[in-house]
């Protein structure tokens, strides 16, 4: 029984103690509040002043940094290259190419297996995790890695450094058939885009 009182004693201690904590926060915020009002009411000119020149700023930003700044807190992509009906080869090079309004200056990269939807990593893949984009391209080079031929999609993580999501539709990769010389596949990689 004294258990049970001294546990219901503590809470209430506990309780108190808060309600004191948030009853001080309040008061502070309060006068804080209250002291900003009233620096704000018996000093009219320095606000005009911030707004006239808030304004002014705003006016002669040029509109290709406003549209830079928007294009990099939004970004969209939608891959031209690798679709699903593209012939990709183990150990041929493609370009992976994309349509965005916004210049691409870096991808974070995943090649995803479409079984086991885990991602096969840079070295197994060939693809890189993080990857700069040179300003005239706007296309990433991809040498396929040793895979087991199957379906994959490549995932993309980051855009310009801004957390992003997007992904390829999936494709087929394929083993070159074995036994043939190197002109012969030379020439299947170039036949398939690569």
């Amino acid at each position: 029984m004294s258990f049970g009182y001294w546990s219901i004693d503590q809470f209430s201690n506990a309780f108190d103690d808060l309600s004191d904590s948030y009853l001080a926060n309040t008061y502070s915020t309060y006068l804080s509040f209250k002291q900003n009002a009233e620096f704000t009411s018996t000093s009219p000119d320095i606000s005009e002043e911030v707004a006239t020149s808030t304004n002014t700023e705003l006016a002669t930003t040029s509109p290709e940094t406003s549209g830079s700044i928007t294009a990099s807190a939004d970004p969209e992509l939608s891959f031209t290259f690798p679709q699903s009906n593209s012939q990709i080869y183990i150990g041929c090079t493609y370009p992976i190419s994309w349509q965005s309004p916004t210049a691409i200056n870096s991808l974070e990269t995943d090649l995803i297996d479409g079984g086991t939807r885990k991602p096969m990593g840079p070295i197994t893949s060939g693809l890189a995790k993080e990857n700069t984009i040179e300003k005239d391209s706007q296309n990433l080079e991809w040498k396929v890695g040793s895979l087991w031929p199957g379906p994959y999609y490549i995932k993309v993580s980051k855009i310009n450094g801004v957390e992003a999501e997007f992904r390829s539709r999936t494709f087929q990769i394929s083993g070159l058939p074995e036994g043939i010389s190197e002109e012969e596949k030379n020439n299947i990689c170039r036949k398939s885009n690569g």
